[in-house]
């Protein structure tokens, strides 16, 4: 797993440091910094056997990065398709990329999307999001579909690539939140944390597809927090930075959705942030 960027108390406060995480060995080691320059609020995804980072802030930023974890080297590709912005959302299916919703200079209400093609190193705009555009949403692939949502509101929504519509489910079962977590592992989703009315929350769902339901899992162990970073490797997920009541955070959590249970891991590497990827 990869966490980099992100936004902390240190000068320069916007991060360009990358690191990774080995679950085996329960290590962090830093990586080659990100090329892009330091930044908060982008997006980051994996497709195969590479990493991908791009847009974000302090300037609104619209290009697109690949990471090569095997000579531990960015190059540069194509700029994103849309227009510049941060707090947007990301997923992958099957071969692609997709990159929408979020925030630019002109609207906090973005709602465009776009597929990304690694093979040939071009974004294609598809439809909009369903719902009203927004940023700090949710996001996350299920096989052949994606989902987003939450956010300003509790929406929730199905991306088919195949006739590319959007097809609107279960609203989350809490009102709407900004900056948490999302990822998938096997044929659920996960979404937990986050801002809700200035109200800090560690709380932590389970997204069934087939049957369209949300069912509360256990609470994340550590504290509460805004905009940390989550990812799954294999049949686990991760929980890790963040801001919470008081200060930024580094603490680092694993979750077995076989026990319904947390493992506090090493802390993260770096330093302690926000709105990394």
């Amino acid at each position: 797993g990869y966490i980099g960027t992100g936004t902390d108390q240190n000068a320069p406060f916007h991060q360009k440091d990358f690191w990774e995480y080995n679950p085996d060995t329960d290590t962090w080691k830093q990586k080659a910094d990100f090329e892009g320059g330091g930044r908060y609020g982008a997006i980051g995804f994996s497709i195969e056997s590479k990493g991908y980072l791009g847009t974000g802030y302090p300037t609104w930023s619209k290009d697109f990065w690949q990471y090569d974890p095997v000579i531990d080297s960015w190059t540069q590709k194509e700029d994103f398709g849309g227009e510049a912005r941060y707090s947007a959302v990301g997923f992958v299916i099957g071969s692609y990329g997709f990159i929408g919703l979020g925030a630019s200079s002109s609207t906090y209400d973005l709602k465009d999307f776009w597929q990304y093609n690694p093979s040939t190193d071009t974004w294609i705009q598809k439809v909009d999001f369903g719902g009203k555009g927004r940023e700090d949403a949710l996001a996350f692939s299920i096989g052949n579909k994606g989902y987003s949502g939450t956010g300003y509101d509790s929406d929730f929504w199905e991306y088919d690539p195949s006739p590319d519509n959007w097809n609107q489910k279960a609203s989350f079962a809490q009102r709407g939140r900004e900056g948490g977590v999302s990822f998938s592992i096997g044929t659920k989703g996960y979404f937990g944390t986050g801002l809700n009315s200035s109200n800090f929350k560690k709380d932590f769902w389970e997204y069934d597809p087939i049957n369209d339901l949300w069912s509360q899992k256990a609470d994340l162990y550590g504290p509460a927090r805004y905009c940390a970073v989550g990812f799954s490797i294999g049949t686990k997920g991760y929980i890790g930075t963040g801001y919470g009541v008081e200060d930024y955070l580094s603490d680092f959590w694993e979750y077995d959705p076989a026990s319904n249970s947390w493992i506090q891991k090493a802390d993260f590497g770096g330093a302690a942030r926000h709105r990394a990827v």
